[in-house]
């Protein structure tokens, strides 16, 4: 099957489960705003940093290796399986033991307990790896898809039975372990691994140069990804940290569902051409095509729509988050398109340089951080410094990436970028036009202003031809 075959199939798949989960998380996320304070979101939001630490360590790049590498047999498989469970035991034991450091650094005595409950997390999500990218491997996305929207679900309405009968955060607790839970157990039912209790380091070693970048370059992500929520915690305080994650949440939204419904089916369609590099750069570039032409229009209406899509999915007490909402949207074109970059980087076996480019973007997101914090003291200004970070990580990964690693024209990939950018300063104009006219009330206004977006965007969208072969595609794809 060709590329453009395989990954179209992918596509399609994981994104009727994206986007059907971004539904779902908007409605629960909704409800449970208005059910729960910015408090007790941020009071979770701390501990979350945590336990996406010791998931990256439990992880230690494995999933994607064992993606990649076409060598492993099924004795190398059951091995990495026992490796990933005894990771897990290792490292959810070290986070429960950590819960007193964390409480005293936060000086939040309820975090001790919120932490010891939430290393059950730690463990099954250590045990969902290998499973998880077996399915993935053999392009499964539909399965996947469906266990990621039914578990979705069930885990929303639990949280938000638990938020109404007064059990306050711990509603967000329990859904984090039952997710885990029940993610481990869906993807070991689709793809059964039986462990082996002598672990064979010969089967750890055939992955270990690819997992070792790749670990090293989560681990820097992690930091870069979430030092902010570290530092705002730290230093503005829970109920601020609450407001900067809800903005943050609700700007990743598109970010997680659009870009994530593209990446995962690339590494395992691409790697398989990782020799035929000329090939991998045009398959990329059509992608990325269709990131920018998605993406950054959509920061400029996230941008002008911010007033009355936080109002009315959050309500009267989030308007704090709504300043800080209006400049990360900015961000998420960029993004988007860089959260593309990885698959690539794992699909030709360089790692190392997706660490190196991982490090560079994590001091600038870093640097960008102390700028809102110690210079700005505002979370308006975390959000410029952040900005500015996105803005120089995509030049100086893409120019790793494609000139480096693909050997192939900078400046024909910049091209890329002519028509998205005409289109994101087109609706800018119009919608700035648009808000000059001040509606009272906030359904009509958000009406108004989406509906003048699609105006602009839906010209240039079909004015592309390859765009217009992916909508007769998927066309096709619900007639069957």
């Amino acid at each position: 099957m060709s590329i453009k075959k395989n990954i179209s199939i992918g596509i399609f798949y994981t994104a009727i489960s994206k986007y059907s989960g971004i539904i779902i998380s908007i409605v629960i996320g909704a409800i449970l705003s208005r059910l729960l304070s910015p408090t007790e979101f941020g009071t979770v939001a701390v501990v979350m940093v945590f336990i996406t630490f010791f998931n990256l360590l439990s992880d230690f790049g494995l999933g994607p290796a064992i993606v990649q590498n076409k060598e492993l047999d099924t004795n190398d498989i059951r091995s990495l399986f026992s490796f990933s469970i005894l990771l897990g035991f290792v490292f959810a034991l070290l986070f429960f033991l950590s819960a007193p450091l964390i409480a005293h650094f936060y000086e939040n005595t309820n975090l001790k307990n919120i932490s010891r409950l939430l290393s059950l997390s730690v463990l099954f999500y250590s045990w969902s790896i290998v499973p998880n990218a077996l399915n993935i491997k053999k392009l499964r996305f539909k399965r996947i898809g469906i266990v990621s929207i039914s578990i979705q679900t069930i885990s929303g309405i639990g949280a938000i039975i638990l938020a109404y009968h007064g059990f306050s955060y711990y509603a967000l607790i329990y859904k984090s372990i039952f997710d885990g839970l029940a993610s481990f157990l869906a993807y070991y039912f689709m793809e059964p691994v039986l462990p082996i209790l002598r672990l064979k380091m010969a089967s750890v070693k055939k992955v270990l140069s690819f997992s070792v970048y790749q670990f090293l370059f989560n681990f820097i992500n992690y930091f870069s990804r979430n030092a902010d929520n570290l530092l705002i915690g730290k230093f503005f305080g829970t109920a601020p940290l609450g407001y900067y994650n809800k903005s943050y949440q609700l700007m990743s939204l598109p970010v997680q569902n659009i870009t994530h419904v593209i990446t995962p089916v690339l590494l395992p369609v691409l790697s398989e051409f990782q020799n035929d590099k000329k090939r991998i750069f045009n398959a990329y570039c059509r992608v990325v095509q269709l990131l920018a032409i998605i993406g950054f229009p959509l920061s400029i209406v996230l941008y002008f729509v911010a007033p009355e899509l936080i109002q009315i999915l959050y309500g009267s007490q989030w308007e704090q988050s709504i300043p800080v909402f209006k400049i990360l949207s900015l961000t998420v074109g960029l993004q988007m398109v860089l959260s593309s970059s990885g698959s690539i980087f794992q699909a030709v076996n360089r790692t190392d340089l997706l660490f190196i480019a991982g490090l560079l973007n994590a001091i600038f997101m870093v640097a960008g951080i102390f700028f809102g914090i110690l210079y700005g003291k505002s979370l308006v200004f975390i959000g410029y410094g952040l900005f500015a970070a996105f803005i120089i990580g995509f030049f100086q990964t893409f120019s790793m990436l494609i000139i480096k690693v693909l050997g192939q024209s900078f400046l024909e990939f910049i091209k890329l970028f002519i028509k998205p950018l005409l289109t994101a300063i087109t609706m800018a104009i119009v919608l700035y036009m648009s808000s000059l006219f001040a509606i009272e009330n906030l359904f009509y206004s958000l009406s108004l202003k989406l509906t003048l977006a699609l105006f602009v965007f839906i010209p240039f969208f079909i004015s592309s031809s390859y765009n217009l072969d992916m909508i007769k595609q998927l066309l096709n794809k619900f007639k069957k």
